[in-house]
């Protein structure tokens, strides 16, 4: 058997291409010279592949099965093969689209020189040799043997083993000296952390650490806890701590000498389902002892059925709550997030919590567990069956006839998906706003039935109208300020009483999907830039993947 020291030796003599310290005015690209690596040639600073295109960060090049274990800027799109990774003689790391685009790699300047080191750490040094910036210091989803985890440091889970854009799961190192994994934008409270392993200490002093041997254990200045014992003491293999895409924090080998494959050592032991939204939202998670499965709620149905994660949305609209909306059904055993809007009634029987929820056009479903009613508004999230749990979720559902149904066929879900990227693209000039909008809008003076309030603010309808492609154009001189006060309050007048169908007379227009739209819009134009949501935000409601609040009232600034 070849020994760990020859192994390394045969490594460094394979894989070494130039030298290990990067000079300012280094170039990489991916398709030539497209990383700088470690000594051993374990590891490599670089481009790598991710989709259509290429990203920046530290990989495992030593091996085979070549790992992402660090990504420079994660959620920015890849780049093309025209683009250049430039160490500036002024000591930046700058990505370089082929337009020319710049964008920094780390947060530093007046670098003298850097390094990718064998322990999987790209390092950048000052004039003087000392570190102004680390990888280690600024990790993604994976640590590395020496590295540590200090308070407040967290590691993000990515989308997929091939997408290392953020994902939906954290693990946090916190304060009180706990490990302790998360949905990624909840609150750090018990009800939403679904596991945790912890030291007792003072607040700020545990870390989490990970040995050259795989030994994973918190420690602080008066012991340690060992999280998973050491694994080959004769260091033969390689080990990594991720946070994967699926809520499980997990700790991988690799053993060098056999050229094998990764394999799990150690991970939490809890259900597949304990990680909270595995689903998405308005679905829950089953767990049948070898894998997970999502189902959607009754009168659902998966956004997209590919990608179950993203959740699910009605495959039906109504004019009001009391347009065919007239029964329930029940989603026994499951567990949710309780966000009820009102307090719990007390309720001795499951059909009176029922009647109580059909009977409040707010409900659109509600929990009942042990004589307690909790009132709930869509979306649901969190949600995954425990048979050990007695509550009943109530949905609403639609009992009218199918004619009324308007269930989006696979082909026009896959349009929508475009149309959802171009509207989301327009909504920062907000020129879909006015000119589409606003006419959508402006029709007649039948919206809602308060003619009245609409000849208030378009002045008696002095302005022309005229055919457009959705109905009514609007084409009169009002002012675009003013312009956009009426489409706000047209829109949130239509959209407060539930009669968003008289603003279109096209039929095959998906309800649905226009609401969507209509509360995005009014979000996106606010007058404060800080209340508009980030273009992230945006495209993930239009997409069904983020619940989308109630718009507020609009300003009354412009009016």
């Amino acid at each position: 058997m070849t020994t760990p020291i020859f192994l390394f030796s045969l490594l460094s003599a394979i894989f070494t291409v130039g030298q290990s310290i990067v000079k300012p005015g280094s170039i990489l690209t991916p398709t030539t010279n497209s990383s700088w690596p470690s000594p051993s040639g374990l590891y490599a600073f670089g481009f790598y592949k991710q989709g259509n295109g290429f990203a920046v960060g530290v990989f495992l090049a030593g091996i085979p099965q070549k790992t992402v274990v660090w990504t420079a800027n994660r959620d920015n799109p890849p780049v093309s093969a025209e683009a250049t990774l430039n160490f500036t003689s002024d000591g930046r790391l700058v990505l370089q689209s082929a337009q020319g685009a710049e964008t920094s790699v780390a947060n530093f300047s007046s670098a003298s020189s850097a390094s990718m080191l064998d322990t999987g750490n790209f390092v950048v040094y000052n004039s003087t040799n000392n570190t102004i910036w680390e990888s280690f210091q600024n990790p993604t989803d994976t640590l590395l043997p020496t590295q540590r985890l200090f308070y407040d440091d967290v590691l993000d889970s990515s989308v997929s083993e091939s997408n290392q854009s953020t994902g939906r799961f954290r693990a946090i190192m916190q304060q009180d000296g706990y490990l302790a994994l998360y949905p990624l934008g909840t609150p750090y409270l018990i009800e939403y952390g679904y596991w945790s392993e912890g030291i007792k200490a003072p607040q700020f002093n545990a870390t989490l650490n990970l040995d050259d041997d795989g030994h994973l254990f918190l420690a602080n200045a008066s012991g340690i806890v060992t999280i998973s014992g050491a694994g080959n003491s004769t260091k033969g293999s390689v080990y990594r701590l991720r946070m994967d895409d699926d809520g499980f924090l997990r700790l991988y080998s690799y053993n060098l000498v056999q050229n094998g494959i990764w394999s799990i050592i150690w991970s939490p032991a809890i259900d597949k389902c304990e990680p909270k939204g595995l689903c998405g939202l308005n679905a829950f998670c089953e767990d049948d002892g070898k894998d997970f499965h999502c189902t959607c709620l009754p009168g659902f149905a998966f956004i997209d059925e590919s990608k179950r994660s993203l959740g699910c949305e009605r495959n039906f609209t109504t004019e009001s709550c009391k347009g065919g909306i007239n029964t329930m059904k029940e989603v026994p055993n499951t567990m949710w997030e309780n966000v009820t809007y009102s307090l719990p009634l007390l309720l001795p029987t499951k059909e009176e919590c029922r009647n109580a929820c059909l009977q409040d056009c707010n409900c659109e479903a509600a929990f009942f567990k042990d004589g307690a009613c909790s009132k709930q508004r869509l979306p649901l999230r969190f949600g995954r069956r425990k048979q050990t749990d007695s509550n009943i979720a109530l949905i609403k559902v639609d009992t009218s006839t199918p004619s009324t149904a308007k269930i989006v066929p696979k082909e026009r879900k896959k349009e929508v998906r475009v149309d959802i990227l171009i509207i989301s693209i327009s909504l920062v000039g907000f020129a879909f706003i006015v000119l589409a909008i606003s006419g959508i809008a402006i029709y007649r003076s039948r919206l809602c039935g308060k003619p009245k309030e609409l000849e208030k603010i378009t002045d008696g309808f002095k302005e022309e109208l005229g055919r457009g492609s959705f109905d009514i154009f609007y084409k009169g001189t009002i002012g675009n300020d003013q312009k956009i006060v009426v489409v706000k309050r047209l829109e949130k007048l239509c959209f407060e009483c539930g009669e968003l169908g008289k603003l279109v007379k096209d039929k095959g227009v998906e309800m649905r999907q226009l609401e969507k739209m209509i509360k995005v819009t009014l979000w996106c134009i606010l007058e404060k830039p800080s209340f508009r949501p980030l273009m992230k935000r945006v495209v993930l409601m239009l997409e069904g993947t983020e619940e989308i609040p109630i718009p507020p009232n609009p300003s009354s600034a412009l009016s």
